[in-house]
């Protein structure tokens, strides 16, 4: 794991620790709640996911979206917050750097399927790629991708 990588698993440990939870999935409006953020649904267009306006400590997320995305796009939003990325975040056709935008969604991906929890659910139900995706409240196309970056798929 390069260092890169390990601080982001660093904050996600953080963002996971600052809330008790004994059973899956991650409660994101617990954590978004102990970083002072407000979680609010809006009525936006398909394209727009959500918004973060550090200022005003509100995500906003697409509440059309369908649960597992709306989570994920809190995670992402999240993940701006913490990293310390500047200004504020609208997840559409963003003009911020790419690489901003793949650490966001790294650490969406790390909150939301947690190495440690992973091992374990799959110890327990195998590689039941449904199955897991309805555990850890994710998409399938998310689950798959995080499973291929643990090699516990090829």
């Amino acid at each position: 794991m390069n260092d890169h990588l390990r601080h982001i698993e660093d904050l996600v440990g953080k963002a996971r620790k600052s809330v008790a939870f004994d059973k899956l999935p991650v409660p994101t409006d617990k954590i978004a709640e102990k970083l002072g953020l407000k979680i609010v649904e809006f009525e936006f267009p398909e394209s727009f996911s959500g918004v973060l306006r550090k200022e005003r400590g509100v995500v906003g997320v697409n509440k059309n979206h369908p649960l597992v995305r709306r989570r994920f796009t809190i995670a992402h939003e999240m993940g701006h917050f913490i990293l310390g990325h500047d200004g504020d975040s609208i997840d559409e056709q963003s003009d911020r750097p790419m690489s901003l935008e793949r650490e966001a969604n790294t650490f969406a991906s790390h909150l939301l399927i947690p190495t440690d929890l992973v091992i374990a659910s799959v110890q327990k139900v195998g590689l039941d790629l449904k199955t897991l995706a309805r555990e850890f409240g994710v998409s399938e196309q998310a689950m798959t991708i995080r499973l291929l970056e643990m090699n516990l798929i090829k």
